[in-house]
């Protein structure tokens, strides 16, 4: 108890000397702007969008951070704490920063955009879990995009009319994307890929794919488990492992090995949502019919 007394203090002093700093600089948040958090890059793409100059918007996790092994920097606990709205995608991470948010900052609204998300069903475990990584869904995009939209209304409608023509011209651009994935990989329905983190359900349940991961429960697979993997991977004709640049990739070479696959890295928290998923599908397609010649391998 005494240590937790410590730490506590700790921290409250860091906040305090952070929020002084931060009171004596000139900081990217405008006394004009609607300040908007969201946990991770993509999501922050849609609160642009519709947003536009009108909103300032920050995501949590940087570019390479890992979501299940994330812990907010002070700096950001207190940006957070001027902040109207946050974007919880229901990561475990915000489970606990949350209520120290909302305490800090009883007048933020948080706004769950993560009743999209699908239950999955492991491969060969049969049991169900929930695939957190909407975004990569262009159908539940467009959920994700109302939800921005009408939480912005709510915080700043001031700004209303600018939301309502962005989210107008944002839906567009979904609908067209989708149409564009979906006749890259029209070819390849039905075929399975194999994924180290399971990241990518809820775009494989849009286009007719069937994603294998390695990882079962957050943990690599042994024994018997790991067997039935390389087993299935033969058979199928796997010659490709996808992984995250956010986790490990220990786990994917030893199974590339075994399966003489090649390992190539796609990212399932780019910022830059719209062409990333495109990338994505042209990749899918080329390391699911074949090895992929014009992708960079590592």
């Amino acid at each position: 108890m005494k240590y937790k007394r410590f730490f506590e203090t700790f921290f409250l002093l860091a906040i305090i000397l952070i929020s002084t700093s931060l009171a004596n600089e000139t900081t990217a948040f405008g006394n004009d702007k609607t300040i908007a958090f969201t946990s991770v890059p993509p999501i922050a793409y849609f609160i642009e969008r519709i947003g536009g100059h009108e909103v300032q918007v920050e995501s949590l996790l940087g570019p390479n951070d890992d979501p299940h092994a994330f812990e907010p920097k002070p700096r950001q606990m207190v940006a957070l704490s001027k902040a109207r709205i946050y974007f919880s995608t229901n990561f475990p991470f915000e489970t606990n920063i949350l209520p120290k948010i909302k305490s800090s900052n009883p007048d933020l609204l948080v706004v769950d955009i993560s009743s999209g998300a699908i239950s999955m069903e492991d491969h060969d475990e049969k049991c169900q879990s929930s695939d957190p990584h909407i975004w990569t869904s262009p159908l539940v995009a467009l959920k994700i995009a109302d939800d921005v939209y009408r939480s912005l209304a709510i915080v700043s409608p001031e700004g209303v009319e600018v939301y309502r023509k962005n989210y107008q011209d944002l839906l567009k651009d979904i609908v067209a994307l989708d149409e564009e994935i979906w006749n890259i990989l029209k070819a390849v329905r039905g075929k399975k890929f194999l994924v180290f983190h399971p990241a990518w359900g809820h775009f494989a349940s849009d286009y007719g794919l069937i994603q294998v991961p390695i990882e079962v429960e957050g943990k690599e697979p042994k024994g018997a488990q790991l067997v039935r993997l390389i087993e299935e991977a033969r058979r199928e004709g796997i010659n490709v492992i996808f992984v995250s640049p956010q986790h490990s990739k220990k786990g994917a070479q030893a199974v590339a090995k075994a399966i003489g696959a090649q390992i190539i890295e796609i990212d399932p928290l780019s910022k830059d949502w719209a062409d990333n998923l495109k990338a994505v599908a042209k990749i899918f397609f080329e390391g699911v019919i074949n090895v992929p010649t014009k992708v960079s391998c590592l």
